[in-house]
Order: structure tokens, then sequence, then C-alpha cells
């Protein structure tokens, strides 16, 4: 799963040379993403990282109409997504992520997301929207 997650991170910095990259406030990214289906639903602001950027929690849904398989149906549906600063900072949060054993990590410009026992159904709608994102770049 890292290795699909880092592949689409280095969509996103390829797609974004040259043009300068795309900057999202939390609700740009969560109905940007929503757009590509990733059916994210944006939370509360649960702390700040030491640079002073935002943590947010963040959670899905299945996509209406549909009745989820209870054996992709694993992980707590949750996780945090980081706004930072700048994408400059969004990679050293991601790095930072990949470190840990535990947790699927994406990043979209200045946007990481990060989960634990995330459930199948949700990491591919999550892989497709950010894929989807960077090739609209």
């Amino acid at each position: 799963m890292r290795f699909a997650a880092a592949t689409i991170v280095l969509a996103l910095i390829a797609t974004a040379a040259g043009c300068g990259e795309r900057e999202f406030t939390a609700q740009e990214f969560v109905d940007s993403a929503n757009e590509q289906g990733a059916e994210l639903a944006l939370g509360d602001q649960i702390t700040t990282t030491e640079a002073d950027e935002p943590v947010i929690r963040i959670s899905f849904a299945p996509p209406p109409g549909t009745d989820p398989n209870p054996q992709l149906q694993a992980g707590d549906g949750s996780g945090t997504m980081i706004v930072a600063s700048d994408a400059e900072s969004a990679g050293a949060e991601f790095d930072h992520c990949e470190t840990a054993a535990d947790l699927t990590c994406f990043r979209a410009a200045n946007v990481v997301l990060r989960f634990e026992g995330m459930a199948a159904a949700d990491r591919a709608r999550v892989s497709g929207a950010v894929s989807a994102l960077a090739s609209e770049g």
C-alpha cells in the first residue's frame, strides 16, 4: 500500500513541477476529492503541528446508494488531515507519516492524509481521488 501511495505522491509532484503547485484549504481539498469519489467528511480541528498547521479529523461514508461489503469494512473510517503552509512542509509531514508502520499516508499538494486501520474500500476511493487530482494538475 505504501508503494501505491508513494507512486501517487510522485505523480502529484511531477504534475505540479514547473507550474506552481496548488495549495488547498481543508474544505477545498475535501470538495475536490469528493468530486473524484473519495466520500470524505471534514471534521473539527483537533490540534496543530509543531509548525502551527491545523490537524483536522476526517471520516468516510459509503457512497450513496451502495450496500458496503462487510469484508471490506475493517477500519474505523476516520483519520486526520494536515493542511500544511506549502508543498515543502507537506512533503516533510508525508515523509514523517511514512515512517510509521501502522499508518496509511497520502499527499496532495499541501495536504497530508493519515489513516490507521483503513478499510480497503476507503483506501481505494482515496487513492483514486488523489490520482485523479494529480491528473488534473
